[in-house]
């Protein structure tokens, strides 16, 4: 019930941000398509940083995040064009080894100079450990994100989502996204390897962080950024 009823919301969200002409002009091919503009994101394992083997334990989670806002209808900008962009805000490179939240002004800034609606960055940190039990090691992973969604022709956390946790042996709520917003049901994601147990906490996370802003994109909790 709660899954269906789930569903109709984000129907009803897609229907609503398809009808709201907010921020910069659309290109005349694209009228009134909203457009998001990703940071890097940020992903760490443990204290030491991100290794090459992360990348397939954050892929899924990449696609989890970049895919809901294509299915709700949300046009990504290029992330070459983002980073160039973020130059000239910072007149630095985004360095995502740094594992450092941005200023929320200055993402507010970079929205602004490329035209876009929404500014979303978050971070991912992985806590892994393998208690050996009876004849081997138990492993289990343990997820933390920060997703930030700023709205930024009101200069708005549209969603302030921090410190959001998630460990490889929950189950997966009742309230979880539809799956097909996700690169596999998260249920699918259990015992094995490492990589398994990264993957299922993560997007376990990312589902709990981007859940209120899906079912309710429009709230009186906003924050105001500045002034």
């Amino acid at each position: 019930m709660k899954k269906s009823l789930l569903m109709v919301v984000l129907v009803a969200l897609v229907a609503t941000v398809n009808a709201q002409k907010i921020g910069a002009t659309a290109p005349k091919t694209v009228t009134n398509q909203p457009k998001v503009a990703f940071m890097p994101l940020m992903f760490q394992e443990n204290d030491k940083g991100v290794r090459e083997y992360v990348n397939s334990a954050r892929e899924p989670y990449e696609k989890a995040l970049y895919g809901t806002f294509e299915k709700m209808g949300i046009a990504r900008i290029d992330q070459a064009i983002v980073n160039n962009a973020w130059r000239k805000v910072k007149d630095e490179v985004f360095n995502t080894a740094l594992f450092e939240l941005p200023d929320p002004a200055n993402l507010v800034k970079l929205g602004q100079d490329l035209g876009v609606d929404y500014v979303v960055v978050s971070r991912c940190h992985w806590l892994v450990r393998s208690p050996w039990v009876g004849l081997g090691p138990k492993t289990k992973a343990h997820a933390t994100v920060d997703l930030w969604i700023i709205e930024v022709p009101k200069s708005e956390f549209a969603l302030k989502a921090d410190q959001v946790k998630s460990d490889s042996t929950e189950k997966a709520p009742d309230w979880r996204l539809a799956v097909d917003l996700f690169l596999a049901p998260i249920s699918a994601f259990s015992g094995g390897p490492k990589t398994n147990h990264e993957i299922k906490s993560g997007v376990l996370s990312l589902g709990k962080a981007i859940q209120p802003w899906l079912e309710k994109m429009q709230t009186t909790s906003k924050i105001r950024i500045g002034g």
